[in-house]
């Protein structure tokens, strides 16, 4: 009873059906991913689902954990707001994840709420994934400023918590590769972009830990990335265990690199 399941999932508004109201199927590779995403993850029967998204609200010097009862949010920002998800969140985790977090010295603070509800790097992923996840509780985490070793250990803290929980776990990396694909894109286009994008998915499928961590800030900024802060935290959280990484997708139609991966621990 630890952590049976990883994976990491893009977070475009734009693929919500309701949102892109027939856009989405331009990212159909992406949407078809994320459907064998919750197929493999229902396989796993998770009973806790721990979430970390770049779009949190941030501290520069600490994590954060969710601490309240219930996590809600929607997609009324991105003019869709019937599409509503509530999850009981699992406290004992929390507990658990702090205690862990503060014997190794890594900064987290609580958070009483989520700004105002979880946001699109949360809910994007759990559309899609609601059905892998059933009765799940969830566990909202947050990034930071911190370099990705930190993460890293963040992740390491995480793993240790989820060992002692006595409790499936499924942990959800959401993560957007670099934003400058295209001159079209959210940032234009510079060449950063695809060689970083490259990058992050061979070290993913290799399951290259120190690839990840020791990827430089300069071309990170240039490929205006953020994946590698929640890609250290799943690397760190998967620490010890033996694990079969999977890449089952890769586009960007929007300028934006959207990957799909699946990480399946063994003996689960």
């Amino acid at each position: 009873m630890a952590i049976v399941f990883g994976c990491i999932s893009p977070h475009p508004p734009i693929i919500v059906r309701e949102v892109g109201q027939g856009r989405e199927w331009e990212a159909r590779r992406t949407i078809e991913a994320l459907e064998q995403v919750a197929r493999g993850m229902a396989r796993h029967r998770p009973e806790t689902a721990i979430l970390i998204s770049p779009h949190c609200p941030l501290r520069r010097d600490a994590f954060g954990v969710l601490v309240a009862r219930r996590s809600e949010g929607s997609f009324q920002d991105w003019g869709a707001p019937g599409v509503i998800m509530s999850f009981e969140n699992d406290l004992e985790a929390v507990a658990l994840i702090r205690e862990e977090a503060q014997a190794m010295g890594v900064p987290v603070e609580p958070l009483r709420r989520w700004n105002g509800g979880l946001d699109w790097g949360c809910t994007v992923p759990l559309y899609y994934l609601r059905p892998g996840l059933a009765g799940a509780r969830l566990v909202p985490l947050t990034i930071s400023f911190l370099p990705a070793r930190e993460h890293f250990r963040w992740g390491q803290a995480v793993g240790r918590a989820a060992a002692r929980l006595g409790r499936r776990v499924a942990v959800i990396a959401s993560a957007d590769l670099s934003h400058c694909l295209h001159r079209d894109g959210p940032y234009g286009y510079d060449p950063a972009g695809p060689a970083f994008d490259e990058a992050m998915q061979r070290a993913v499928a290799q399951w290259g830990v120190e690839a990840v961590l020791s990827m430089e800030p300069a071309p990170r900024e240039r490929a205006k990335e953020d994946a590698v802060p929640s890609v250290s935290f799943l690397m760190g959280a998967l620490d010890g265990l033996q694990v079969r990484p999977q890449v089952l997708s890769y586009e960007g139609p929007f300028g934006v690199g959207y990957m799909v991966a699946i990480v399946e621990v063994e003996g689960t």
